[in-house]
């Protein structure tokens, strides 16, 4: 029995794309049991750590203290047989035994800017630090893939690119589709957002979720009716590891439009329209081609989110495991 350590500490923030990924990972894997592989969540957040979280963050050398203590834990677990350790969220505590690390996006790395300092410079070190170092580095998009070969030096050998799957909750409704724009993300310059805002042809509507915007997080049930009856969907990020809010718009059968980012188009498979990153003249154009006529993207978008299901990618992780473990 290969015991494995899964980081579950980022679903404390369970709305963001970690947040997603670790939660599907963990049911799935739990759902469908896979021969061999004892998967255990390590580092739960409790409710009182998440509310201190944003306080301890601010802490001089904090993410140094946290990361020291989690190897200190990591290695009582190795002496209680653990086997592997899959660090979920770049940056893996020191462990004497075989770690399976996620990069979901080198964002720290190439566009340090756009994110708060301290967290930029602790991830963007420990990236380039451990990376190569890690038995094995899973990916959730081939564009990713090639990044981290090209500027972390990983060989290719040990990357494994396995895409996210999709919630079933997100699906197809009954609802009418009502004459707005979606827009679900966050308002750092990454995500595109002033470039979808020039973009936005008069007297179309633009609806916005996600932190900063006007109505914040939503649950996922009323993401969901967003997504259901929204005349389009539009993801217009400079630069994406994977794109969560892509492939879920597409899966309730919003017509999308994405960015030229490398990811966005990997995740898409020619079910959305794209346009070149920061173009809102071009941006522009797809938004009145498809709010006149949508033509089959919400078909389309249908049947390529199809593809992304959990059980194949906890499958795919539990099979990296072996190969870590061996």
């Amino acid at each position: 029995m290969i015991d494995v350590g899964i980081n579950a500490a980022p679903l404390a923030a369970a709305r963001t794309g970690v947040g997603r990924y670790i939660a599907g990972l963990l049911d799935a894997l739990a759902a469908h049991a896979q021969d061999g592989i004892n998967p255990r969540p390590l580092f739960l957040p409790g409710a009182p750590a998440r509310g201190l979280r944003p306080l301890v963050k601010r802490l001089p050398f904090a993410y140094f203290l946290a990361e020291t203590a989690r190897a200190a834990a990591l290695e009582r677990e190795r002496r209680r047989g653990l086997t592997v350790y899959h660090e979920t969220n770049h940056a893996a505590p020191r462990f004497r035994g075989p770690v399976v690390l996620t990069v979901h996006d080198l964002s720290t790395v190439l566009h340090p800017e756009t994110q708060e300092r301290a967290r930029a410079r602790h991830f963007a070190n420990a990236l380039r630090k451990r990376a190569r170092l890690a038995t094995r580095v899973i990916v959730p998009t081939q564009a990713i893939a090639r990044e981290v070969c090209e500027h972390l030096d990983v060989k290719p050998e040990r990357v494994r690119a396995i895409h996210h799957g999709v919630g079933s909750h997100f699906s197809p409704g009954p609802q009418k589709r009502l004459n707005f724009v979606l827009f679900s993300g966050g308002r750092d310059p990454r995500k595109g957002l002033d470039t979808l805002l020039a973009a936005m042809p008069p007297g179309a509507d633009l609806v916005q979720v996600g932190p900063g915007s006007p109505l914040g997080f939503v649950a996922d049930d009323e993401l969901v009716d967003l997504y259901r009856t929204c005349a389009l969907f539009v993801l217009p990020s400079l630069y994406e590891g994977f794109g969560f809010p892509l492939i879920e718009a597409m899966a309730c059968g919003a017509p999308c439009i994405a960015s030229d980012d490398p990811a966005l188009v990997e995740v898409s498979g020619g079910a959305a329209l794209h346009f070149p990153r920061g173009d809102a003249s071009a941006l522009r154009r797809l938004i009145e081609k498809v709010l006149g006529d949508p033509g089959d993207l919400a078909q389309k978008g249908i049947d390529r989110a199809r593809g992304f299901r959990w059980d194949e990618c906890a499958a795919k992780h539990a099979e990296v495991y072996r190969e870590a473990a061996a």
